[in-house]
């Protein structure tokens, strides 16, 4: 809205801000903009500012978003890389570690293979020595078995014996009381 006012007074009542021009008379000329306009124009101008800058801050952060999941995602993937090669690290050791000690039980000294000969000869001692107990307790159980064998049929034998003796003092004391009866 443009209106020329008639003078300062009128635009300064009215709360209109003038804005002097020199127009093509080479004289003053006020034009009046109302406060609304110039502040609805700076506050768009501002806006616009901000929702550009908002934006520019927007990719920024989208950018660096995705660049942090890339590095996560290869952070992730490094990290089951070196499980796997500490896991696999161990198990070589593990397997370097078993062939050294068969390689050290070959490798004998003199004085080694000494002990390993003297601890022959004892396990052979000793072998012989736990066979005979065991020949030995073999034939203690043979023992007992045939002695099991010959209790168990004198067992039977005195049960016989017994039985025919009762069988006997029955007919003895029924021929007694017959004799005592007549």
């Amino acid at each position: 809205m443009v209106s020329l006012p008639s003078s300062t007074q009128q635009v300064q009542d009215k709360g209109k801000r003038p804005l002097q021009d020199e127009g093509p008379s080479g004289e003053r000329d006020f034009i009046i903009i109302e406060d609304d306009d110039i502040d609805m124009d700076l506050q768009s101008t501002n806006l616009k500012e901000i929702i550009e800058e908002q934006q520019a801050d927007i990719k920024a952060l989208s950018l660096n978003l995705e660049r942090a999941k890339w590095i996560r995602k290869y952070l992730e993937q490094r990290n089951k890389q070196l499980e796997d090669q500490h896991v696999i690290m161990e198990l070589q050791n593990i397997r370097e570690n078993r062939q050294a000690a068969q390689r050290r039980r070959v490798e004998f000294t003199s004085l080694e293979q000494e002990i390993n000969a003297d601890r022959e000869s004892w396990l052979e001692r000793v072998n012989i020595h736990l066979e005979r107990l065991l020949e030995k307790a073999n034939k203690e159980k043979d023992l007992l078995r045939h002695m099991a064998f010959h209790y168990m049929a004198r067992n039977k034998v005195c049960k016989a014996r017994i039985r025919s003796l009762k069988a006997k003092l029955k007919k003895a004391s029924k021929r007694r009381k017959e004799h005592d009866r007549l």
